[in-house]
């Protein structure tokens, strides 16, 4: 058995930072203090506004409260989240700060509006993950169906899908979905829905070859003699024996997407305002490129962090499930 080496238990611990952050969020970044311990503002302030704004009536009412305000000034004593700023929040006071410490500092600046990076970044990770997650498992549904359908059938069948899927392959895969996009409204859901649907042809000619390969095996024979029919022999006998190249390869089309989402999100057709994006970051940073370094650090740091950490695992990977290297 292949163990982990240093880059693939660097990847894995970098994914799962920012699937723990993306998973998180809400209670790293907030304008809510997750406890009030003393308040002499003479406002009514409940003990836990960040929980207690989860309800839509009493998030109205303390949306008028500047707490971080409040407990400069000494009027309260509380317990903020690591980011105490919404993504969302803007201050026309703060505009393109800089990087700063502190308790109330802007730990990755801000941009343009006053909007804070680090909050922004927190919640740009929940998006780009999502999106990442979401698009390659809708590819890989697609991709295992129609793989599985050429492989087993042949004939007619086969012909058909892989002249469909060569079709698909001519089109400039980016060109297209900014097509689709501009006739759609870009959004989040939108943005994951055109993703998985022209990312899965590289999953169905994997899956078609595995098919081809496997059909007529011993075991697919034997089960088919015992009276199996094709649901069984497809599902049951030939696809968990030909998921190692599948596993593979979606740990890299997840490096994939979250690259091109951020690069729609970067041209202005991806993930739209006010929901955070890293790609949003960095289309920011065109206009203040030759001053405002933090807007294309760090949304440049977040992408290849975790595009080369899918790529370092899917590497391990393919090193552990190949019987020969093991």
């Amino acid at each position: 058995m292949i163990k982990p080496d240093l880059s693939a238990k660097i990847a894995m611990s970098i994914i799962g930072f920012f699937l723990a952050v993306s998973i998180f969020a809400t209670f790293l970044a907030s304008p809510y203090p997750l406890v009030v311990f003393k308040n002499n503002s003479g406002l009514e302030i409940p003990a836990g506004p960040f929980f207690a704004a989860w309800s839509a009536k009493t998030k109205n009412q303390l949306d008028k409260i500047n707490f971080r305000d409040l407990a400069s000034k000494g009027k309260i004593s509380a317990m903020f989240t690591l980011v105490p700023y919404s993504p969302y929040e803007q201050n026309l006071d703060e505009i393109l700060f800089a990087p700063s410490l502190g308790r109330f500092g802007h730990y990755m600046g801000t941009d343009d509006v006053g909007r804070d990076i680090a909050a922004r970044m927190i919640h740009g990770a929940r998006n780009s993950m999502l999106v990442g997650m979401i698009a390659v498992v809708l590819s890989l549904v697609i991709g295992v169906i129609v793989g599985s359908l050429a492989g087993f059938y042949g004939g007619w069948v086969d012909l058909l899908i892989s002249r469909f899927i060569e079709i698909m392959i001519t089109f400039p895969r980016l060109i297209l979905i900014m097509a689709v996009l501009v006739m759609l409204k870009p959004s989040l859901f939108n943005v994951m829905i055109v993703l998985g649907l022209t990312q899965w042809t590289g999953v169905a000619r994997i899956l078609r070859a595995e098919f081809l390969k496997r059909k007529n095996m011993e075991f697919v024979l034997a089960s088919k003699a015992m009276g199996a029919g094709s649901f069984r022999q497809i599902f049951y006998h030939i696809l968990p024996n030909s998921l190692s190249p599948i596993i593979v390869m979606t740990t890299f089309d997840v490096a994939d997407v979250v690259l091109t989402e951020s690069g729609l999100s970067f041209l202005g057709i991806g993930i739209q305002p006010p929901d955070a994006s890293w790609g949003q970051v960095l289309n920011i940073s065109q206009a203040y490129m030759d001053f405002a370094w933090w807007l294309i650090f760090f949304p440049g740091l977040f992408i290849f962090s975790v595009v080369v950490a899918y790529n370092l695992l899917g590497d391990y990977l393919r090193k552990y499930l190949n019987p020969k290297d093991r």
